[in-house]
């Protein structure tokens, strides 16, 4: 068994809970494991065993090795006087296995590139796994469409994409391209990949050609993708390798790349959220790790991997679209803050990372240098009967949100929602144009 030893260089800041191994044994599995995650590739990968790493570091563990086990599985190890030697598990075989080894038993954590599907919640009768308590979003990430480095394509709509998955297009030249065949790569079927292509691309009427090559790594798909000239595939924006991204426009929105900004605020067409759930929450170390995998520590590995950090930053950006003179005014001035403030759909009750995200931005308004700053809420709504109702709905949002920030002591000016101008996604299906509910968090 090869194994490789992780050179920790970043220095962890004092988190706000106690050491869990001073209060609780560290006593293995029936498998001699501490815990076990098991699910999404795109996690289980790197991103899960970085997070791990760190998070033994934090408590002070010391030789702390990385071993393959077998294709997609890994071990954790590392030992700490007095404790001993303490080994974590992760078996990366796509996010559909994770919810089914917890419920049999074996995984603590189940790491999922897509929402838990109702039929994955129907797993665990007495519980919503999808529940502030049960479900961690852990990074964002977004899926990139990708085609040979030499292709001269630059963008594509969705319907396009899904046309082209389905072996409707299947010449370059029917998009403007070279005369050159198209040859389409996919994820497999348990991939949470593949589930969220599958779900922002595919269900719009369109179903996978039998002739698309599938695989169970990203990163095998990515490297055989920059290999042929006449290729497309998608993958983790982490794992692009030498890979072209194709920027994506979804019905009445505009084409948008794969960018930092993009991506973190979800603007982006197949931004996609990262997972951790977990339903038994009597194992108090993985429970731990879901902390500290939320913490800002945590967060900066997340970056470090080529995954968009929840740490929040403030960035300029350009607004693209038409768009009111007063709003132009406000973004001109100001810089986003990167995060969206998003809701459960159909509700002005904030989603989990919503919650999270409160705490957040009230800790980065509270720096020394943000104190004398203004913070500023602007609201959008998807497409309604009509526009003074889709005002509405935006204020009513905006109004909720700053209603939270002032219990945290947080002020913020809730500007006039905008309705339904300047869409981010397709308002022809309802469950795409909820990504239009937002709140933008913009400073100045």
């Amino acid at each position: 068994m090869k194994k490789i030893l992780i050179y920790l260089f970043l220095t962890l800041p004092i988190l706000s809970y106690a050491d869990v191994f001073d209060q609780n044994p560290a006593t293995p599995n029936e498998r001699g494991f501490l815990f076990e995650i098991h699910g999404s590739n795109t996690i289980g990968a790197e991103l899960a065993p970085t997070l791990l790493a760190r998070w033994l570091q934090y408590h002070e563990f010391t030789d702390i090795q990385r071993s393959t086990l077998a294709e997609n599985e890994q071990l954790l190890s590392a030992t700490k006087p007095g404790i001993g030697s303490v080994s974590i598990f992760i078996a990366a075989h796509g996010s559909g296995t994770g919810f089914a080894q917890i419920k049999q038993g074996t995984a603590d954590i189940a790491a999922a590139s897509r929402p838990a599907k109702d039929s994955e919640n129907a797993l665990f009768p007495n519980t919503d796994i999808s529940d502030f308590e049960h479900e961690t979003v852990v990074a964002i990430d977004g899926i990139s469409v990708i085609v040979h480095p030499g292709n001269g394509i630059g963008s594509l709509t969705i319907d396009q994409i899904g046309q082209i998955f389905a072996g409707e297009i299947s010449n370059w030249s029917e998009l403007g391209g070279k005369n050159l065949r198209i040859s389409v790569h996919a994820r497999d079927d348990k991939s949470g990949t593949f589930d969220t292509f599958n779900t922002l691309v595919l269900k719009r009427g369109y179903q996978l050609s039998g002739e698309a090559s599938r695989y169970e790594s990203n990163q095998e798909l990515a490297n055989m993708v920059a290999s042929l000239p006449g290729a497309i595939g998608f993958t983790s924006v982490a794992t692009l390798g030498a890979s072209k991204a194709l920027r994506i426009a979804d019905g009445e929105g505009i084409a948008m790349a794969p960018t930092h900004t993009t991506i973190a605020t979800e603007d982006y067409p197949l931004a996609r959220r990262l997972y951790l759930y977990q339903v038994n929450t009597s194992n108090p170390f993985a429970r731990d790790f879901l902390e500290f995998a939320k913490s800002v520590a945590g967060q900066s590995s997340v970056g470090e991997l080529g995954f968009i950090s929840l740490n929040l930053e403030e960035l300029p950006m350009t607004v693209q679209g038409e768009i009111p003179a007063g709003y132009a005014l406000i973004t001109e001035k100001s810089k986003r803050i990167t995060t969206n403030f998003r809701f459960v759909p159909g509700t002005k009750k904030l989603d989990n990372k919503a919650l999270d995200d409160l705490g957040r931005l009230a800790d980065y308004m509270k720096r020394p240098e943000n104190q004398n700053r203004k913070l500023i809420l602007i609201g959008f709504s998807n497409q309604q009967k009509d526009e003074f109702k889709a005002r509405l709905l935006s204020e009513s949002r905006v109004i909720s949100v700053k209603r939270e920030l002032d219990n945290l002591g947080v002020v913020s000016s809730a500007l006039t929602g905008y309705g339904q101008i300047n869409p981010i996604a397709s308002n022809a299906d309802i469950k795409y144009a909820l990504r239009n509910q937002r709140v933008e968090v913009w400073i100045r």
